[in-house]
């Protein structure tokens, strides 16, 4: 039984969906589809870009070029943050395609009518950062929202256009989980001709995690980074040059305490 999480179960699904289709990426879709039989790899990346970076180097190294769709910014990392700055450019030179992963709770606060331009505004963002245009966009959780507000837009290739999840199979293994239908496919070895594989690389590790664990873990390092940016700026605090100078004044006139009338 393969159903676990791990490396050796990751390579064998690869493995087994290679072996009758052929790996594509969103942007190898035009005005008319790859021929068949296809698979499109994609990788959402929700919580962890270190998670993301492992995979994709590990992909590169056995040939598998995949796409790999980022946030702009999120709770759990920040495109713009120094540790996470080169994260869209080394997918990119690992020969992978990096496209933008939308939160549909990003442009409530705004007019409807410059949602368009906002989301255009995070895939030219994403566009810098890698090197190379963003063509392909992937709405995040779709599940927890009531529509895709970008559907019908046809400036990007839209990973939940019909032709991806109804004229195409779509399997997820969204939070640790295989629907029956899909593992079935995967342990019988019955691909489909038009196949979604959507694996989050969190999910995947060296050694089989169960979900509790592997979600407490982002959570844990949320709290870690939150620690360590306190350190950092307290740090930074203490060797200011206007804090040192505030201080020592403030301890010379502790050590003479006259008053502002006067008195000695």
């Amino acid at each position: 039984m393969r159903d676990r999480f791990d490396s050796e179960t990751y390579w064998w699904i690869l493995e087994r969906v290679a072996a009758a289709n052929r790996c594509v990426r969103f942007r190898d879709f035009g005005s008319e589809d790859p021929a068949e039989p296809f698979f499109i790899l994609r990788h959402d990346v929700d919580y962890s870009p270190a998670a993301a970076l492992k995979l994709a180097e590990a992909e590169a190294n056995r040939g598998v070029s995949a796409t790999y769709f980022l946030l702009a910014g999120t709770r759990y990392y920040n495109l713009l943050a120094p540790e996470h700055a080169h994260v869209a450019r080394r997918l990119a030179e690992l020969g992978h395609e990096v496209g933008l992963h939308y939160d549909a709770t990003f442009f409530r606060p705004f007019p409807r009518a410059e949602w368009g331009r906002l989301l255009r505004a995070q895939a030219q963002l994403l566009s810098e950062l890698a090197g190379t245009p963003v063509v392909s966009i992937a709405m995040h959780q779709p599940a927890l929202n009531s529509g895709d507000p970008f559907a019908a837009d046809s400036g990007f290739i839209n990973a939940y256009d019909p032709r991806f999840v109804r004229d195409t199979l779509y399997v997820s293994d969204s939070c640790r989980a295989w629907r029956d239908q899909a593992w079935s496919m995967l342990e019988s070895g019955m691909i489909p001709r038009r196949l979604q594989l959507a694996l989050h690389p969190l999910n995947w590790s060296d050694q089989d995690r169960d979900r509790v664990t592997i979600f407490r873990t982002v959570h844990e390092d949320v709290i870690q980074d939150v620690r360590r940016a306190g350190e950092e700026l307290l740090a930074k605090v203490a060797v200011h040059s206007g804090v040192l100078e505030h201080e020592q004044r403030l301890a010379r006139d502790r050590s003479f305490p006259a008053s502002r009338n006067g008195e000695a």
